[in-house]
Formats: C-alpha cells, structure tokens, sequence
C-alpha cells in the first residue's frame, strides 16, 4: 500500500511540474517595435509651427547647431553630453543615428520643450535624404545648451516614440 501511495504523489508532483511549466513559467515576449507615445510636454515652436534655430526654454537658452560645425564620430544609436575645456563652457547634446551602411540617411530636431524640469528633444529620423557622410561620421543633430541652466533631465524621442538612450562619448 505503502508503494502505491508513493507512486500516486510522485505522479502528482510530476503533473504539477509539468503543467506549471507550461502555464505558469512562460514569460511575455518583447515586442520588436518598441515605441511609445510622445510625451505630453510645453513646446517652444512658434504659433505656425516653426523651430526657431536659437532661443530659450524657460531659463535655458539653446541653439540647434549645423552638421557642418560639429562632427559625429559616434557609431552607436543614442545621445551623449559633450563640452570644450573651458571655464563655463556650453554643453552639447549629440544625438546620433549611430552608423548607417548606405548614405542618404539623416537627422534633425523638430521640436524642443519642457516636461517639469526635463528637456524634451523630438528628433526625426529620415531615409533617403540625399546626405552623404564621410566616414567615420554618422547621422547626428547637436543641440548647444547654456552651461549655466542645463536641466536636471533629458528626454530625446523620435517623432515614431522611440527613445534615445545615453551613450559614452
């Protein structure tokens, strides 16, 4: 009797471990598109919906910068906070699309604003632009923000939602 009873639990425990792995182990799977919706933040475009090259949000003065004035030598997809070596320097956002195999690729920011005490950055990302890169360059936008109000925060998101991640320069 005693082996019969044995035999039953260990049955039992088996059943339960196998439909616990079926059921109860599996783990929702990542979604490849990972995207968001914008952040609801005070834009800085004027009534017709430009973005002025330079200005300021709230306290913060800021000037989007040319390509031709600042070279993106950063291979990876994200931002990162540069500054010259000098008292009282300026910072720089870059923002880039990290390496690009075909030419014609491009970035730009569309939009600046606050969201509390974070800098909200829009940047669009487009293909077949025209633009050629030497390389090692890649895509990238630069943002210049006064040393003396950087925000306590950076949000960068692309016009689809996508989030930039900070990166080492």
């Amino acid at each position: 009797m005693n082996k019969l009873i044995t035999k039953i639990a260990c049955a039992g425990i088996a059943l339960t471990l196998i439909a616990g792995a079926f059921t109860g182990c599996k783990s929702e799977k990542a979604k490849a598109n990972n995207t968001a919706a914008l952040p609801s933040y005070t834009s800085v475009k004027d009534p017709d919906g430009s973005l002025a090259q330079q200005g300021k949000i709230g306290d913060t003065e800021y000037k989007i910068l040319s390509k031709e004035s600042y070279g993106c030598y950063n291979k990876d997809r994200g931002y990162y906070i540069d500054q010259l070596e000098q008292l009282d320097s300026p910072y720089f956002i870059v923002i880039t699309s990290g390496s690009k195999t075909v030419d014609g690729h491009d970035i730009n920011i569309v939009d600046l604003g606050m969201q509390g005490s974070t800098l909200v950055i829009v940047v669009e990302e487009t293909d077949n632009a025209g633009t050629t890169f030497q390389s090692p360059e890649a895509p990238c936008c630069v943002l210049e923000v006064d040393h003396d109000h950087y925000p306590t925060e950076l949000l960068i998101v692309n016009t689809n939602g996508e989030v930039f991640n900070q990166i080492s320069a």
